[in-house]
């Protein structure tokens, strides 16, 4: 009852947005309307970049970036200069690590398309996620709103079935702004010689107007906690760190991680 009363709480500080979560660690859950469907934003990368190892593609495979494939919003690629030839695996790492929108529709591609990744999904049990369309920001009619839609109990099947490759890459992903930001992370703690931190974090998070999320794994000495929080419908207009929805997740990350880590 007090997790549900916390997360009740948290999900009034988004001003009329709705808060969604699903975790779990060593058989023990933790569910706050689990089941609801949320825009999943770029979070839903992870399933694309997964499924280029379960493909077993050639990660050498050069893909040419052309003009055509730029797409707006995160990421690098479509500020360089078209021709760019890059290997398949860095179009992945480019994906998860600083979530660029181009490399991710050309993993897409790579793969064979949304319903290869849908495809997939229902195998996990994941059958209330679907990735709809490729990330475009210049909407058709026909065109669904969002790249992809899913539950948060969906994602925690999804963050299961991830092997070693894609783990590796949210590991290297240096946003925190959510499950991170309240958990005293140091990623570099190793580069700079200095005390590890208390916990480490590897995820995947994702934003859209009104929309903030975030999902994967949060460790101490040994204890992995999966996660996945996700909101919508929050007025927020910030697109800053004090945003609202990334507030709540941030909060809500710290509350699990003392609930289920700390001793």
């Amino acid at each position: 009852m007090e997790a549900l009363e916390a997360f009740a709480a948290l999900e009034a500080s988004l001003g009329g947005g709705t808060l969604g979560l699903a975790a779990v660690c060593a058989g023990e859950s933790v569910l706050y309307q689990a089941d609801t469907l949320f825009p999943t934003a770029s979070s839903i990368k992870i399933a694309i970049v997964e499924e280029i190892f379960r493909q077993g593609l050639d990660l050498a495979q050069p893909i040419t970036v052309s003009e055509s494939d730029f797409v707006g919003g995160s990421g690098v690629l479509a500020s360089l200069t078209p021709g760019v030839t890059l290997p398949l695996g860095d179009l992945a790492t480019l994906t998860l690590c600083v979530s660029d929108n181009t490399a991710s529709n050309l993993c897409l591609r790579a793969v064979g398309g949304p319903e290869t990744v849908n495809a997939r999904l229902a195998t996990w049990g994941c059958i209330n996620t679907r990735l709809h369309r490729p990330i475009k920001f210049q909407l058709q009619e026909s065109d669904p709103p969002h790249t992809a839609t899913g539950t948060p109990a969906d994602f925690l099947r999804l963050l299961a079935q991830l092997g070693p490759e894609t783990k590796k890459r949210l590991r290297m992903v240096s946003d925190t702004a959510m499950l991170p930001r309240l958990l005293g992370v140091n990623a570099y703690a190793s580069d700079l010689r200095v005390a590890p931190p208390p916990f480490t974090v590897a995820h995947k998070p994702g934003a859209v107007s009104g929309v903030r999320n975030d999902v994967g794994f949060i460790e101490q000495g040994g204890k992995i906690l999966t996660v996945a929080i996700f909101t919508k419908g929050c007025p927020d207009p910030r697109w800053t760190v004090e945003n609202a929805g990334c507030v709540a997740v941030a909060r809500a990350a710290q509350y699990l991680a003392q609930y289920f880590l700390e001793p």
